[in-house]
């Protein structure tokens, strides 16, 4: 398969899914980055068996045709393994890279170095040289100021700006290479959110139906407005992500988390754009904007770092990943460690490890959607149907979605017990993959909602995800489970001979 080949959607059939369920035992989210330690079918489908949920795409790095194949690999294994599988697509925003170097310079603490702003690539990086790919940033870096390279790893000071060229000494050393980030802390940069790379990077996302988009570099409400239009005129609801990763995307957190339907504690440049001290205390605020609004949240950067290159991770990395589960995260991420590391899989297999271990000794947050969660009147029916489950004693909540709505607001009132979310369209059934504790049953729709439900609900029952004794709470729309408005709870039980009755 050649990179130029459009992408296939390969859709799959209510035939074609088998009602396996997705990560019975653990409710949290993984979401893995692919790159060059994880390009192939094989690799891809061990992250899978390993407990990955969601694939993040970096359109950061390569073109967007590099990334054609994997889109298809990532549908070819869902149409084999009968399981609905999320693709997030992060666009590369105005991210600022060292253009290209042969290889890795080391820039000692003292020495001078200028950088060439608007280069991709020159001559001489070996003689305190360096490409800086973006244009016409020149003219707003003052004198003193810093700059940050590699996540903060290597910190230089502004001498003097000579045209393109940013003359400055290194404050702390160290090595950079090609496509490293600078941050300039305390500088406002006016780069646009959503520019011509980003435009051919949603383009292809797009094409190739990926479930999810993130934004980088949202500052305001305004940064997401291009992408929700290019979205529109595309005739698709593919929803956005906000990455915060900037002092102003906190400030203006409220008015962000309007824009979006989910958000991204991006903690790399965050990290380094706000005093690290304050990264704790923001990455819990964010979550807990998200929880107020049912809304999925996702932590990432570093969580397992040392399993880039090692086996094992570090106390403070598993304690990392099991904080951000107890703030009530819905995704936890791995970047570099299945992108470019080592041990892929063991990193999946660790993290999901983590995750099952704090759920089970730890109680959700108490934290529930409120009036800010859109939909008010799914909202209303997806808390009264958690309420009813924990009366009835219900084993299971199922609930019909077309665009994946309804159970997002119900996984949002982090029921105890296991949620099905129930569509006739994969794309709905691959957005749930993001949510917490939710898994997947695709049916046929009926004309009448009550046959659409009961069919599901015999489908769980087939499957061995509900068993005789078992009461179910039914949530679906009227007078059609799935397009219909969300406006209908029922109860059902299982009969001793597995025949699904509705109690009255």
């Amino acid at each position: 398969m050649t990179s130029s080949m459009i992408c296939s959607s390969n859709p799959l059939s209510s035939a074609s899914i088998t009602s396996k369920p997705v990560n019975t035992v653990r409710k949290t989210r993984i979401v893995s980055t692919l790159g060059p330690a994880t390009a192939t079918k094989k690799d891809i489908l061990d992250l899978l068996q390993s407990g990955a949920d969601v694939f993040r795409l970096n359109y950061s790095h390569g073109t967007p045709e590099d990334k054609t194949e994997l889109y298809s690999i990532i549908r070819e294994l869902e149409k084999e393994r009968g399981q609905p599988t999320c693709i997030l697509a992060d666009l590369p925003g105005p991210k600022i890279r060292i253009g290209t170097i042969d290889k890795e310079v080391l820039l000692a603490q003292g020495s001078i170095v200028s950088l060439h702003i608007g280069r991709s690539q020159i001559e001489g990086a070996f003689d305190g040289n360096l490409p800086v790919e973006i244009d016409g940033i020149e003219d707003q870096i003052q004198k003193d100021a810093s700059i940050l390279i590699a996540d903060g790893l290597v910190e230089l000071t502004v001498e003097s700006i000579d045209g393109k060229v940013i003359n400055c000494v290194v404050k702390n050393g160290g090595i950079v290479d090609t496509g490293k980030g600078l941050n300039f802390p305390g500088t406002h940069l006016n780069v646009p959110a959503f520019g011509p790379k980003d435009v051919l990077a949603l383009e292809h996302a797009l094409k190739c139906e990926a479930d999810y988009v993130a934004v980088s570099y949202v500052r305001t409400a305004s940064d997401l407005i291009p992408v929700k239009d290019y979205i529109k005129k595309s005739g698709v609801h593919t929803p956005i992500v906000a990455k915060i990763e900037h002092p102003l995307a906190l400030k203006n957190l409220d008015e962000i988390l309007d824009y979006c339907q989910a958000v991204m504690v991006a903690r790399g440049d965050l990290g380094v754009e706000i005093p690290l001290e304050d990264v704790p205390i923001a990455q819990e605020h964010i979550i807990s904007k998200a929880i107020e609004r049912g809304m999925v949240s996702i932590v990432a950067t570093q969580m397992l770092e040392t399993m880039t290159a090692n086996p094992r991770p570090t106390r403070a990395e598993v304690t990392d990943v099991s904080s951000a589960i107890r703030q009530g995260a819905s995704c936890v991420m791995l970047s570099g460690e299945t992108a470019v590391g080592a041990y892929p899989s063991l990193s999946v297999e660790t993290m999901a490890r983590i995750a099952s271990s704090t759920e089970q000794s730890f109680a959700s947050t108490g934290s529930r959607p409120t009036a800010l969660a859109r939909f008010r009147s799914t909202r209303a029916i997806a808390h009264a149907g958690v309420l009813l489950a924990e009366i009835s004693g219900a084993a299971r909540i199922v609930v019909a979605t077309e665009h994946g709505n309804a159970p997002r607001l119900v996984a949002g009132y982090r029921p105890e017990v296991p949620v099905t979310a129930v569509s006739n369209r994969i794309r709905a059934l691959r957005r749930t993959c993001m949510l917490s504790g939710v898994d997947t049953v695709m049916v046929e729709e009926y004309e009448r909602g009550s046959a659409t439900m009961k069919a599901a609900i015999e489908a769980l029952v087939k499957d061995g995800r509900l068993e005789p004794g078992d009461k179910v709470i039914a949530m679906s729309g009227s007078p059609k489970a799935i397009t219909g408005s969300t406006s209908t709870l029922r109860l059902y039980s299982i009969l001793g001979d597995g025949t699904v009755k509705t109690d009255e």
